[in-house]
């Protein structure tokens, strides 16, 4: 009888390692289609991920056992979120390996059960009170004129959290991303949202288009502000980062515009958690200031 119930064990973990197996594959699919989606070069990618060259080829040919950091490193590099590594594409095995408890599941219940957190989640933040706002989008949707606005009318502090890092940081973005990569860029970013919320008892802070890609940067966020998404088309932010006399975004990337459409795409699941949302496209300043306010104190 032992032998019998050692003999099923033994199947139940080869079937445990084939679906794990089946999972690392998966996953090195999407990293890889991404990767040529952006039109990236491997080594590109490993050099932005800090990952060494020859273990993101072992992870795309499904050989590698990425740790969640290492999936955090690769996804910020493409633009992505973990969220997107484990549910693009319906990917049933990388969802096992983020949750077993899912995959007893069907799709229909899985989806239910997100919608339900997704409620819970809507219900706890509308009860957040609006002295301290943070706004969240793409460059070139608005958030400064907006957030300068604001600041002006009400005389609320206003912080940038750019500005906020670099003064942390004691040097400009770019050299805080190449001294200690994007790790480094994503710590300082969660020091600044934490202390600004817990030193100041009204503000509005403007962050930084990616601030979503980041889980538990963005889940304080979510929590802790009152967010508000400014938006707008991917032409009409192309268009005003231009107007504002920065060429690099075309200049230097003659696939600027595609690149920007689909960036844009990704994150709209993620910046639409957001409690209000404001569309800026084809409005003005005081235009867009207006229905910011409006929606503000009338949610």
């Amino acid at each position: 009888m032992n032998k019998i119930l050692d003999k099923e064990n033994n199947l139940l973990s080869i079937k445990a390692i084939e679906k794990e197996r089946e999972g690392l594959i998966n996953i090195g699919f999407i990293v890889k289609k991404y990767r040529a989606k952006r039109g990236i070069t491997r080594q590109i990618l490993a050099n932005k991920s800090g990952i060494s060259l020859r273990y993101l080829a072992q992870l795309e040919s499904g050989k590698a056992n990425p740790t969640i950091s290492i999936l955090k490193n690769i996804s910020y590099s493409l633009n992505m979120t973990l969220s997107d590594m484990f549910f693009t594409y319906n990917n049933e095995t990388a969802i096992g390996m983020h949750d077993s408890r899912l995959m007893k599941f069907s799709s229909e219940q899985r989806k239910k059960v997100l919608s339900l957190i997704e409620n819970i989640d809507r219900e706890n933040r509308s009860k957040k009170n609006k002295n301290k706002i943070a706004l969240i989008g793409l460059r070139g949707a608005g958030k400064s004129t907006i957030g300068k606005m604001f600041h002006k009318e009400f005389n609320v502090p206003l912080f940038e959290a750019t500005n906020e890092i670099e003064k942390l940081g004691g040097m400009n973005i770019n050299e805080v991303i190449e001294l200690g990569g994007q790790g480094m860029y994503r710590r300082y970013e969660y020091d600044i949202i934490s202390s600004i919320h817990k030193n100041h008892k009204n503000l509005i802070l403007l962050t930084g288009g990616s601030i979503v890609s980041e889980k538990e940067t963005y889940n304080y966020l979510l929590n802790n502000y009152f967010t508000i998404w400014i938006k707008a088309s991917p032409m009409e932010h192309m268009n005003r980062v231009l107007k504002q006399g920065d060429s690099r975004p075309m200049g230097s990337n003659p696939r600027a515009m595609e690149d920007l459409n689909n960036i844009l795409n990704e994150r709209i699941s993620l910046y639409s958690k957001a409690d209000i949302i404001i569309d800026t496209e084809n409005l003005s300043a005081e235009q867009s200031y207006l229905d910011f306010k409006l929606k503000l104190f009338s949610t």
